[in-house]
């Protein structure tokens, strides 16, 4: 009977041991694992950018000219850009809320006419609610050594070349290389407007109904009674659409949504490169 009382009074002392060591090491074990849990998301965040985000805002969320703005500089994380649009709430649903639900109508004001696309399925968009969630955590990482704007668009600039104009003669253009043309088209976010995509239709997919692709009908388009623009060959039509996208405006399409600024922005070299790939889709 004595053995029992022993072993019984042994067994509750070991257990409120064991209990007590628990309870005091559980916050610093919960910290843990959330920091392994807010790793995961960030590191699942960074795919998702890089596969659904960078297109328009660029690999570092520097933002693209004419197509999307920085989303990483100081000016996003301490508040300035908040104020900016009269937003009262956090930062963290600020982003959510863009990221979820998208922007219905073009940023006023700005250079970039494209709309911010929905993306969580709760709006109709293509992402889960915890993979919106991912993509907030990895643009909340950046706050810690975002840049200044000022320092985002030098950076920017200090990239640019000498740029083609606007000229659809002038300057002449070299030999196209394909596969840099196919891969601008990725860099600079072509693709976000100019395929089918999980988000919405695409303004113009690779082939049209007829399955003709771009190159066959940058010629059509010229031969067209209501063509309004001034080139001659399907080239100069693929440079036109390129640095002066509203001199013909495809009927169907709202003028001024095509990025007007490529004629400042794109060398002689891209534009060819750019060329040579679209006439390769026939």
């Amino acid at each position: 009977m004595i053995w029992r009382t022993t072993l019984g009074t042994v067994f509750i002392l070991a257990t409120t041991i064991v209990t007590a060591f628990w309870a005091i090491n559980e916050p610093a074990r919960m910290a843990q694992a959330e920091a392994g849990f807010e790793g995961r998301s960030i590191e699942s965040g960074a795919a998702l950018f890089e596969n659904n985000c960078a297109r328009c805002h660029g690999p570092r969320g520097e933002g693209l000219l004419g197509l999307a703005p920085s989303i990483n500089n100081q000016e996003m994380f301490d508040g300035t850009r908040l104020a900016e649009v009269g937003w009262a709430g956090t930062l963290e649903d600020y982003i959510h809320g863009t990221i979820a639900s998208g922007r219905p109508v073009p940023s006023e004001g700005t250079t970039y006419p494209q709309r911010m696309p929905t993306w969580s399925q709760e709006f109709g968009g293509p992402l889960r609610p915890d993979q919106v969630r991912n993509l907030v955590d990895f643009i909340l990482n950046w706050e810690p050594g975002a840049p200044t704007l000022d320092q985002t668009v030098a950076e920017t600039l200090a990239e640019s070349v000498d740029s083609i104009g606007t000229d659809l003669i002038t300057p002449d253009l070299p030999v196209g290389h394909v596969a840099a043309g196919e891969q601008l088209t990725t860099t600079l976010g072509c693709v976000a407007c100019h395929i089918q995509t999980d988000v919405g239709p695409g303004w113009m997919a690779d082939k049209d109904p007829d399955g003709k692709g771009v190159a066959l009908r940058a010629g059509e388009r010229i031969a067209a009674s209501d063509y309004t623009g001034t080139a001659t060959t399907p080239e100069q039509y693929l440079r036109e659409s390129i640095v002066r996208p509203d001199d013909h405006v495809v009927e169907g399409y709202p003028s001024s949504t095509m990025v007007m600024t490529y004629g400042d922005q794109l060398s002689t070299q891209d534009v060819a490169d750019l060329i040579a790939y679209l006439m390769t889709l026939e």
